[in-house]
């Protein structure tokens, strides 16, 4: 199936909750009025950062080597690159070509996120649109696995798994066994199908974390992704390192990063990035869905990097290896803008994911439950 992207038209609002855990969400046909639309809700202006890099369309070498320079500059201060939320047309076009512009340089493949096109989806609010996730994916990344490898198909299923879990309802998720899905983190509470659906990734994921560093009791699905991608604007991506063991039980190493460029609860970050790492188990049924998910991972370390308590500890001390990002991270985007202009790089395919699954989208084939999508893409 393909990953293929496309053009944004989120503007979810951002505000309360106030929702139980009780009330399943699996039978819902639309969202509440008030669900906080957290990653695609971040702009620079909502942030007190108005200055924006110049709308002048490619390849203007001048301006573009400027814009690409200040907005690398910003990274250093806490301002995001290109945001997930609410990304402006020249966001959107800049970041589509340089995101085909590292795929050929670096023989990169786009995620595959499995049947994310296809049109009998009822998206929870709107198709989320993964052309920013993409890029700040390939700008981090420290694998390049091979198509078809072992470790590129445990990626791309945890990517569809996760699509679906922020996404779609329950009962249209493809990647588990429905009848048998249960998860669970550092060995503490066992989730069910419906309780995990219902609180979301993160709430199930930092239920071992200390109390007082994030309550994964008092935090609701849209609150808890509310906080993190105020957080991280430019999203959270995330890959495979290494798969120790394959089906029926895998057994594979994993790396979270961001930048730290948002607020979270009251600190600011300084643009620094946020690394985690950890192991996962997934143990499969026979036609290869999810029946239980385990991962281990420091959620005390990650949270005490947000809230000002320690530096980051980005698991090389732990033992899990890995290497810098093949091109560079943000750090190195005013480069790799600048030489993709130098070099006159332009991608004019008629087949361009984007742009075709932007024209599915502009004629209305895509069918939502709620309107516009405030949850865009972020692994």
């Amino acid at each position: 199936m393909s990953s293929k992207e496309q053009k944004n038209n989120g503007d979810g609002k951002q505000g309360g909750d106030g929702l139980k855990h009780s009330n399943f969400r699996g039978s819902m046909s639309s969202p509440p009025e008030n669900r906080v639309a957290p990653e695609s809700s971040i702009t620079p202006s909502s942030m007190g950062h108005t200055d924006r890099y110049s709308t002048s369309r490619l390849p203007q070498t001048a301006n573009t080597v400027a814009n690409s320079k200040r907005r690398t500059s910003h990274a250093h201060f806490g301002h995001p690159i290109f945001p997930v939320r609410n990304p402006t047309p020249e966001d959107l076009r800049t970041a589509r070509q340089l995101k085909e512009y590292l795929k050929k340089k670096y023989g990169f493949t786009t995620p595959d996120r499995g049947n994310i096109d296809d049109p009998s989806i009822i998206w929870k609010e709107g198709k989320p649109d993964y052309t920013i996730a993409n890029l700040h994916y390939f700008l981090g990344k420290t694998k390049n696995h091979a198509p078809g490898s072992l470790e590129m198909t445990v990626e791309n299923l945890v990517k569809t798994w996760e699509m679906e879990a922020t996404h779609k309802e329950f009962y249209q998720w493809i990647t588990v066994n429905k009848d048998n899905y249960q998860v669970q983190a550092n060995g503490g509470k066992i989730f069910s199908s419906e309780e995990s659906s219902w609180v979301g990734n993160y709430n199930w994921l930092m239920s071992a974390c200390k109390k007082e560093l994030y309550d994964a009791s008092n935090e609701t699905f849209e609150s808890s992704h509310g906080k993190f991608r105020y957080a991280f604007p430019e999203g959270f991506p995330w890959e495979v390192l290494e798969v120790l063991a394959g089906p029926p039980k895998v057994v594979f190493t994993w790396r979270h990063w961001a930048v730290f460029s948002g607020e979270y609860c009251g600190h600011r970050g300084s643009g620094e990035r946020v690394t985690m790492t950890g192991i996962g188990m997934a143990e499969m049924s026979d036609d290869m869905k999810i029946q239980k998910l385990e991962i281990y991972f420091d959620p005390d370390g990650f949270m005490e990097t947000l809230t000002g308590g320690k530096k980051c500890r980005d698991g090389k001390e732990r033992g899990i290896a890995f290497g810098e990002p093949i091109a560079g991270g943000e750090d190195n985007l005013s480069r790799l803008m600048t030489e993709m202009v130098m070099t006159d790089f332009s991608d004019n395919d008629d087949d361009d994911e984007d742009d075709a699954t932007s024209k599915r989208s502009n004629n209305g084939e895509h069918r939502t439950s709620g309107g516009k999508c405030p949850f865009a893409g972020s692994h």
